[in-house]
């Protein structure tokens, strides 16, 4: 199929676009229009035992409005929430459509999910209903069942002291009533990663599912009707919606799963197999993919038409990479949990390796002061905001007034994450605005560090937070995972200092490098900087007693 071959002209988008969501609009119609078509394949599943599982729109939704009945007439209705716990796959498709079908809304979690955390999201969501099929999550939930109110437990197969979702499934009615669904009614409570504290219910409505068909599949993912779609995210993630469900199944194209674990070769070969058109991959990813060298030689990837990637910034030396190789583009997009695709890099764009692109045609976006919601000007560092009441925008933190208040500053919502406007419009993000480290009156963010790091022979990838210092107040160090073949030693850490030294500002080079076997990560394969940040306040508590004594710790 070859490669991409659409071209946006960026600015005649921006100035033709409008917003006209209907009054009725919902997600279930989306799918149920797809499924008319009945030689329409919805999604491919292969297992690392070579099993293949293939279904088309219509058969999920005929299975979906099983699983609908067997919900309402377990007093499921509309507003309800039902906890959603399964793995990439065929099965995650009905249950949610079936959720939905009914009203009820889906709270979507990660099979890594343990019973504190289980707990918690029933506890604080109010679920009424929990559908899995892992072993280990049903052990979790039965290890809690004193301290959870639910009574409509299903399972994926025989389980004791559960109801068995697929046997009930061939009795239920393939007819089922649709409930009346309107735009602004819940279409899902998806829990944040948690880094900052509990985590937090974000409430949106079907009008998401819209705003991704606009945004997200239209100018970041330009998805077709016959293009076979990988997004290698799993369900229990906010990213499942912006992708399986909002970027491919909006365009009525095809989802294609592994669920395996991840390796780079894998990766390549799947690629290869499956004659992939489109693919999304963590930066994380990308990263271990772009260190086989030989990969063009072995690898035929000749109908994939373009890499999206998106949770954490891509470095330069991975785009150079999958174009050089394979003359394949990665082009990058922008995002919250609570947002749909804030900026991307559009087809036909101009790509600017470490730039997200600019603010999608459609977002009334800006760089702004935090403190007073002012716009910056361009080349200076502020918060990627959003106008306040944008249709893309979460409802809320279920139960947490006080916690959605603290997003909002004047007319926007902020984000959270530092970056910095160019002269053209490209978005350059900086860091979370906690990830800052300010050393010796210099304030210096992970990314730059990060990608000066990374391009070194001998690191795989890396995270720098900031570490106490007496002197410094803070001094930049790096927590690295080195590339297989090399060991840690004090010259190698001398190496990257010196290589970062020649590839950025001087003050900004690791004077701590830290060698690690991994790195923390989300379930997306974001790196958790905050806990790594929290390690090492910890191991440096005695310079951060000294320093608040001296009143120089801010933080």
């Amino acid at each position: 199929m070859g490669k991409e071959t659409t071209a946006f002209d960026y600015e005649k988008e921006r100035a033709k676009f409008t917003w006209d969501i209907l009054e009725d609009y919902n997600f279930v119609d989306t799918i149920r229009k797809w499924a008319m078509d009945r030689t329409k394949l919805m999604a491919i599943t292969e297992h690392p035992d070579g099993k293949v599982e293939k279904a088309a729109y219509w058969e999920v939704w005929d299975n979906a409005m099983r699983i609908g009945n067997i919900l309402r007439e377990s007093g499921i209705h509309k507003g309800d929430r039902v906890f959603v716990i399964l793995p990439r796959g065929l099965d995650v498709y009905a249950a949610s459509t079936g959720i939905w079908a009914v009203g009820g809304v889906v709270v979507p979690g990660t099979i890594m999910l343990r019973r504190a955390d289980i707990e918690y999201r029933i506890l604080d969501a109010g679920v009424k209903a929990l559908i899995t099929g892992d072993s280990e999550v049903a052990d979790e939930v039965d290890a809690i069942r004193d301290k959870i109110p639910i009574h409509n437990l299903f399972f994926l197969g025989e389980r004791k002291g559960w109801r068995n979702i697929r046997e009930e499934s061939n009795l239920a009615s393939r007819k089922l009533e649709l409930e009346d669904i309107k735009k602004d009614d819940t279409l899902a409570f998806t829990y944040t990663s948690g880094t900052t504290g509990a985590p937090k219910g974000v409430v949106h409505a079907h009008s998401l599912m819209y705003c991704f068909d606009r945004l997200n599949r239209y100018y970041w993912w330009n998805t077709q009707p016959d293009e076979l779609c990988w997004a290698t995210t799993e369900p229990g993630w906010a990213k499942w919606y912006w992708a399986p469900f909002g970027a491919i199944l909006n365009g009525g194209a095809t989802n294609f799963h592994y669920t395996g674990r991840f390796n780079s070769e894998k990766w390549f070969e799947l690629l290869d197999k499956w004659r992939i058109n489109k693919a999304c991959m963590t930066a994380t990813e990308l990263r271990a993919m772009a260190t086989l060298d030989d990969a063009n030689k072995r690898y035929d990837l000749s109908d994939l038409k373009v890499i999206l990637t998106a949770g954490e910034p891509c470095t330069p030396g991975v785009i150079r990479f999958f174009d050089e190789k394979f003359g394949i583009k990665v082009r990058e997009g922008y995002g919250q949990t609570e947002t749909c695709v804030v900026a991307c890099t559009m087809p036909g764009m101009e790509i600017k390796p470490g730039s997200m692109g600019k603010f999608t045609p459609g977002v009334e976006g800006a760089i702004v002061n935090p403190e007073t919601g002012e716009r910056v000007k361009a080349g200076e560092k502020g918060v990627i905001a959003v106008v306040k009441n944008h249709p893309m925008l979460f409802k809320g933190y279920y139960n947490k007034p006080q916690k959605t208040a603290e997003c909002f500053v004047g007319d926007w919502y902020l984000t959270g994450d530092l970056a910095m406007m160019d002269e053209a419009g490209y978005i350059w993000f900086d860091s979370r605005a906690d990830d800052i480290c300010k050393s010796s009156g210099y304030r210096i963010g992970p990314f730059e560090v990060e990608s000066a790091v990374n391009s070194h022979k001998a690191v795989l990838e890396c995270a720098m937070v900031p570490s106490p210092d007496l002197f410094r107040g803070e001094i930049v160090k790096v927590f690295a995972v080195l590339k297989e073949g090399y060991e840690p030693s004090d010259e190698l850490i001398k190496d990257i200092q010196q290589h970062v030294k020649k590839m950025t500002a001087p003050y900004k080079y690791p004077r701590a490098i830290e060698f690690v076997k991994e790195l923390p990560k989300t379930i997306s394969g974001k790196i958790k900087r905050r806990e790594l940040r929290m390690m090492e306040f910890e191991k440096k508590k005695d310079v951060i007693e000294r320093l608040k004594e001296k009143g120089l710790w801010e933080r």
